[in-house]
Parts: C-alpha cells; structure tokens; sequence
C-alpha cells in the first residue's frame, strides 16, 4: 500500500490534518509520501483573507507557480489524497493549479479532504471539481477542528484502507 499525500497548508490546519493522516495509515502499514505544496510567491500570512493577490489568485481561479512536488510520480502509488484549506469557498490557488498540471497524469483513485472554519460540504464541491476534470475521486470528508474532530479523520482514513485492501485484492 502506497499513498501520497499532497496538501496545502497556510495556518498550519491542514498541515495537521494532513500529518494525522499519514500517522494512522504508516501505522496500518501503509508507505505514506507527504508533499507539501508552496506558492512561489507565498502570501504574508498576517490578514491573509483581506490581501488583494490573496482574494484576485483564488476567485479568478488562474494558475499560480508551486513548489513542493519534487519527486512525486502518481504512477507509483495505489491512492493519491489531495488536501485544501478553503478561502473564499473554494480550494487554494496551489491546489487548482497542482490538479491542473496534473489533470489526466493520475490514473489511480482520489482521496480528497478540505479544512474550513464553517462546516459546510466543500469537500463535496471538491470532489465534484476533481471529477470535472477526469479524475477518479473515491472519498471526500471536510475537517473544520482536527483537534475536535479526530473521529472523522479515523473513518477519512479508514476508508481509505479499505479502497487500499479491496485493490490489493485479486480478480
């Protein structure tokens, strides 16, 4: 079982998220790659929400240059996660650019999971925007507390174990 995690993280919330994830399933005995994506020009995090570039990159929906991926290769792994804070009701600049470039190059199932400080489905809207673009998305949760919500990352993960254990089944 191989699996990378690639995440955005600003605040450090879905950095947490991400990292709780990879410590459950390398505990289950999964090979867990972690890519952490940077904006080249990353944004000062001191009133994030109110920076101009910060509210243009995101609501324009255009690509911004990243960093984090040295590396990866989807091919070499049996589920990719994708993780995003949500600004503005949508995933990070980084993220739509990461799923862009990578748009057709990842065959293997999708795993997706958003952090935000309103519960609302925006994993669901994810999902649907990965899907849109051709990937094959198996699993979506939204994480807004990962301190207060460790129940969910549980079933998140356990999820994920078991699209893992029904691939590595023969058919």
């Amino acid at each position: 079982m191989r699996v990378a995690i690639i995440y955005y993280s600003k605040t450090g919330r879905t950095r947490s998220v991400a990292m709780q994830i990879k410590k459950k399933l390398v505990e289950s005995g999964a090979i867990v790659d972690i890519y952490e994506l940077r904006h080249v020009r990353e944004y000062s995090r001191w009133l994030l929400h109110f920076n101009p570039r910060v509210i243009y990159d995101t609501l324009s929906g255009r690509s911004v240059e990243f960093s984090g991926i040295k590396g990866f290769n989807p091919e070499v792994y049996d589920i990719v996660i994708i993780g995003s804070p949500i600004w503005f009701g949508t995933v990070t600049p980084a993220i739509k650019s990461f799923i862009r470039t990578f748009k057709g190059k990842i065959s293997k199932p999708v795993a997706c999971f958003t952090t935000a400080n309103i519960r609302s489905d925006y994993s669901l809207k994810f999902k649907e925007v990965l899907e849109s673009m051709g990937y094959r998305v198996v699993l979506h949760e939204t994480i807004t507390d990962p301190e207060i919500e460790g129940e969910l990352i549980n079933e998140f993960v356990k999820g994920i174990l078991e699209i893992l254990s029904s691939s590595e089944k023969p058919m």
